[in-house]
C-alpha cells in the first residue's frame, strides 16, 4: 500500500487534532504523513495542568485557544508561522530518529544546518536554538499498534506572543541552560510552503511515491466525535 500524505486546510486546533486522531485510529498499518497548522493556539501535553503551563488570562483577553493533545510533553504555541507534522505508522515501523532525519534533511535543503538539542528537539546548529519540538503517542501495547510522532517546525512564528502565553517553570528552563522561552527558541526564517514541500519531497524519497489527500479521506463521523471530546471543558481542564 502506498504511503499517504494528508495536507490539512483548517486552522482550528480541535478539528486538526480530531483529524490526526482519526487518521491514527484508521491507519490499518499504513504509513501516513499529516501536515497541518493551528492559528493562535496554545497546545498542552496530555498530563499537563493548563494553569501551570500558560497564561490563561492573557490568552482569554487575546482570543488565544487552548488545546490538549493525546501525547505527553510540554506546552507549545502555534500560529500561522508554525508548521506541524505528524508521522503515523505501526510501532514496528515508526522510528522517531528517522522522522528527525526527514525534518533535518528537509530544513537542510533550505540552507539551514540542524542539530539534536534533546531527546525530542531539533535546533539550529549555528546557535543551538530550538526550532522543533515533538512528542510520541502509542495507541496500544504491541508492535502492530498504530503510533504517531508529531511536532512543530517554527518557521516565522511570533516569538513575542509565544513568550507572552507560555509560562514554563524556572526549573524546566534551567534544565535547558536558559533563562527564558525567548532565549531557547528561534525561527528558521523560511516560508511554510517551502518547508512543507521540502518535507514531502524527503518523505517520498524515503518511502516511495505517496497518495495525496485532504481531510475528506477521513470518516467525518469519527472526526466529529473526536472534535466534541477534544474541545470539551473536561478534556481541556481535567488531568
Amino acid at each position: 500500500m502506498k504511503p499517504l500524505i494528508v495536507t490539512g486546510s483548517s486552522t482550528d486546533p480541535y478539528y486538526n487534532l480530531a483529524i490526526e486522531e482519526t487518521l491514527l485510529r484508521s491507519s490499518e498499518g499504513r504509513r501516513i504523513l499529516y501536515l497541518w497548522q493551528n492559528d493562535r493556539t496554545v497546545v498542552i501535553g496530555r498530563h499537563q495542568d493548563a494553569a501551570s503551563e500558560c497564561n490563561l488570562t492573557a490568552m482569554e483577553e487575546d482570543g488565544i485557544r487552548l488545546a490538549r493533545r493525546l501525547s505527553g510533553g510540554g506546552a507549545v504555541y502555534h500560529d500561522m508561522g508554525n508548521m506541524n507534522f505528524t508521522f503515523i505508522a505501526p510501532r514496528s515501523l515508526l522510528s522517531t530518529d528517522e522522522d528527525f532525519e526527514i525534518i533535518s534533511e528537509a530544513v537542510g535543503r533550505l540552507g539551514i544546518k540542524t542539530c539534536r538539542t534533546g531527546n525530542n528537539d531539533l535546533g539550529i546548529a549555528e546557535t543551538g536554538a530550538k526550532f522543533s519540538g515533538s512528542a510520541f503517542y502509542q495507541s496500544g501495547p504491541d508492535n502492530d499498534s498504530p503510533c504517531y510522532h508529531h511536532g512543530t517546525v517554527i518557521c516565522l512564528c511570533d516569538i513575542e506572543k509565544m513568550v507572552k502565553y507560555l509560562t514554563p517553570s524556572a526549573e524546566k528552563l534551567s534544565k535547558h541552560g536558559v533563562k527564558s522561552v525567548r532565549a531557547r527558541v528561534a525561527n528558521i526564517g523560511k516560508g511554510i510552503d517551502e518547508v512543507r514541500n521540502a518535507v514531502i519531497s524527503v518523505f517520498e524519497e524515503r518511502f516511495g511515491e505517496a497518495q495525496r489527500a485532504g481531510e475528506e479521506i477521513c470518516d467525518m463521523k469519527a472526526v466529529e466525535e473526536a472534535y466534541a471530546r477534544l474541545s470539551s471543558h473536561d478534556w481541556l481542564f481535567s488531568i
